[in-house]
């Protein structure tokens, strides 16, 4: 067994406060003390230029402050002082250690790296942009935590898209923080834990939209899913791919109500999901199986993703299509909507080809667990391929877990082969992998939880 599975369960996390907090907000507890000693407060509604605030980021004389005004001058049109004493103020006057982190993180992978595409990509940090997008639309609060994730799990769509594609995530992403403020504000009058307080890593997942569309699904020589952002490398990314890729924030709205109003969501996470999963996936009749390229709506695009299209149906009458790939986007959309944070994941057996009828494989959500602390999976989901106990316990294979696009560089690289020894699938950035291990032991990660310490280092530092 490999020693990240032997030793996970020993690494432990709380959560932010008050009723969750992160390791490193504890440990670093007296650090955080100091810097509020030494809090520099900033009016946002002074008029002062934006020049004074880059100013006050340099002057602080270390990092990743000094980094962070020389990142921003890069960015085009920097002309709204207020949205940058904004950023200004959530950098310098942070209490939660998480801020400096996502910051710091930001900086690493937010600016595209031009040889990972064959066209011209922004020069500055595009992660970066959407913020400074996010904080003239909206006010920050106190270590937002929330709208540093939003940007930061979208800046990719403006590295790869078309103008209007930017300018359709500056409009997005600012709805999608408001959607998610009222969740919190839901979650707390119905005494839920409130996703406000969830971990960073949590939070970036929570504010990923985009569902499997970093993951290679099907020949790219024939184009059997240009939803992969993986077929955009040597062609911008029209409007028309990321409107199917990124599930509405108009249709998250929509399936809150409907969940609520059909008492799906509950208090806890495990609860929620298992009847949502157990109603449209496990249910005979609820749901309409059909393995991918059959999907294509109007516009002549594969529709195995497009959970608007699906959800459209779904109101319609009829019931959601496609394979497990499609639920998993499915799902992970219900769940966000009702403000529980999503992964994904997929695994396959080795060693056997994709044609072989021996051959499985299977994609799922994750979601995090705050009564727990951890990340977990629906049971049924978990044991899909087999049972424990049975002979599929002991199959070889390979598990993925997908994480937000935080650092762009490389993350639409990918390797792929088929042959006698099977499928031989890998990501340089795209997903967290164990390269082998039996099914047996994947199930065994999920059905204990996977700590929110130990999916943070696989998802940001991995």
């Amino acid at each position: 067994m490999p020693s990240e599975i032997a030793t996970y369960t020993t690494q432990q996390t709380s959560l932010l406060s008050p009723t969750l907090r992160t390791s490193q907000t504890v440990a670093s507890s007296t650090a955080s003390t100091s810097a509020s000693e030494a809090t520099l407060w900033i009016n946002v509604t002074a008029s002062e230029p934006v020049s004074y605030y880059l100013g006050l980021l340099e002057s602080n004389g270390t990092q990743p402050y000094v980094q962070l005004a020389k990142e921003l001058r890069k960015l085009p049109e920097l002309t709204n002082a207020t949205a940058v004493a904004e950023i200004t103020d959530q950098a310098l006057n942070a209490t939660n250690p998480e801020v400096k982190e996502a910051f710091e993180l930001m900086i690493q992978g937010g600016t595209p790296d031009p040889s990972d595409f064959t066209y011209t990509v922004p020069t500055y940090n595009t992660e970066l942009q959407v913020l400074y997008w996010l904080a003239c639309e909206n006010e920050f609060k106190r270590d937002d935590t929330l709208a540093l994730a939003v940007a930061m799990s979208n800046g990719i769509w403006v590295t790869m898209g078309t103008s209007q594609v930017g300018m359709e995530v500056k409009k997005d992403t600012s709805d999608l923080l408001v959607f998610y403020r009222e969740t919190n504000e839901l979650q707390e009058q119905r005494r839920d834990p409130m996703l406000e307080d969830y971990p960073l890593e949590a939070k970036l997942g929570l504010a990923w939209t985009g569902s499997l569309s970093m993951h290679w699904m099907g020949d790219r020589t024939q184009l059997k899913n240009p939803a992969s952002l993986v077929f955009w490398k040597e062609k911008q990314l029209p409007p028309i791919v990321y409107e199917k890729d990124t599930v509405s924030v108009g249709t998250l709205r929509k399936m809150r109500d409907l969940a609520d109003a059909k008492g799906w969501w509950q208090r806890d996470v495990n609860l929620s999901v298992g009847t949502i999963e157990g109603y449209f996936y496990f249910t005979p009749g609820k749901w309409e199986y059909a393995t991918f390229p059959a999907i294509v709506d109007g516009s002549g695009f594969d529709a195995t993703i497009d959970v608007d299209w699906q959800f459209n149906r779904y109101l319609s009458g009829a019931t959601p299509v496609g394979d497990c790939g499609t639920e998993t986007a499915w799902m992970d959309a219900w769940a966000k909507a009702i403000g529980v944070a999503t992964l994904m994941t997929w695994k396959y057996r080795l060693e056997v080809s994709p044609d072989s009828a021996s051959y499985r494989a299977h994609h799922h959500i994750l979601y995090f667990d705050p009564h727990r602390l951890v990340w977990t999976a629906y049971e049924k989901q978990i044991y899909t391929l087999g049972s424990p106990g049975t002979e599929e316990s002991d199959w070889m294979i390979r598990y993925f877990i997908f994480r937000p696009p935080v650092n762009q560089r490389e993350y639409t690289d990918f390797d792929v082969s088929v042959g006698g020894q099977g499928l031989d699938m890998s990501y340089a950035k795209a997903a967290y992998c164990f390269k082998a291990i039996t099914l047996g032991q994947s199930e065994q990660i999920m059905t204990t939880g996977v700590s929110a310490a130990q999916m943070k280092q696989w998802l940001l530092y991995s």
